[in-house]
């Protein structure tokens, strides 16, 4: 064997060598198995579940952690309060003139209390005033007698207007009757079948109204 030969034995084998020591030393890492899953988080409603494994360094367990997290259900639903929904349109005004009260109402649906839940703190109505205005006096000349023709007999049974003053956007009513409900002012005049035009309620209260007047005459005299 030559020297160059023998040279380039010594270095191959001291290769080698080397690289069997640094195999020997070279770090083992790796993560080692999922740990079980931990306990939902929620005691109701929905929460989250974690399992760690761990990094293990040349067989030996790190502090070093890898979580996996999972949502979780539980058994029991959480209890949700109530809110109130928003408030319906005002009623309308019981009276046309002289002061009424009227309302309007909300309800505790948006959403309802569910599960428990607590519900909407607060009235679920409120008042206010309305039509506060003076109704129209009766005319010291009134003539009860008008009553028994085709007219509209206020709701008071003081007093009585033609037809063609109901619902023409003006009081005329002590009470302000012939201003309510005018959609359904039509209604109140309704031929019978002997062809009258007046209905039994006006003609009720055109009785009530006569006695009301004769009533007063007797009294004044």
């Amino acid at each position: 064997m030559n020297g160059c030969n023998f040279y380039i034995l010594v270095i191959t084998c001291l290769v080698f060598s080397l690289d069997s020591v640094y195999a020997r030393r070279r770090p083992d890492g790796r993560w080692g198995d999922w740990g079980p899953w931990e306990g939902c988080t929620a005691s109701c409603g929905t929460g989250i579940s974690t399992r760690t494994a761990s990094w293990i360094m040349n067989g030996i367990k790190t502090q070093y952690l890898f979580h996996d997290i999972m949502e979780c259900s539980a058994a029991v639903k959480c209890p949700e309060d109530g809110h109130w929904g928003v408030w319906m349109m005002w009623e309308a005004c019981p009276v046309m003139c002289g002061g009424g009260v009227h309302k309007r109402h909300r309800k505790c649906d948006s959403p309802e209390p569910t599960y428990g839940g607590r519900d909407c703190t607060g009235d679920s109505s409120e008042k206010r005033l309305c039509n506060n205005q003076t109704c129209p006096a009766v005319p010291k000349d009134f003539d009860p007698s008008f009553c028994l023709t085709d007219v509209f007999i206020c709701k008071s049974a003081k007093f009585c207007v033609a037809r063609k003053q109901i619902c023409d956007g003006v009081l005329h009513c002590d009470d302000g009757s012939d201003e309510i409900d005018c959609a359904t002012v039509s209604n109140f005049k309704q031929l019978d079948n002997s062809g009258c035009s007046m209905t039994k309620n006006t003609a009720s209260r055109s009785i009530q109204l006569l006695l009301a007047w004769l009533a007063v005459i007797y009294l004044k005299y």
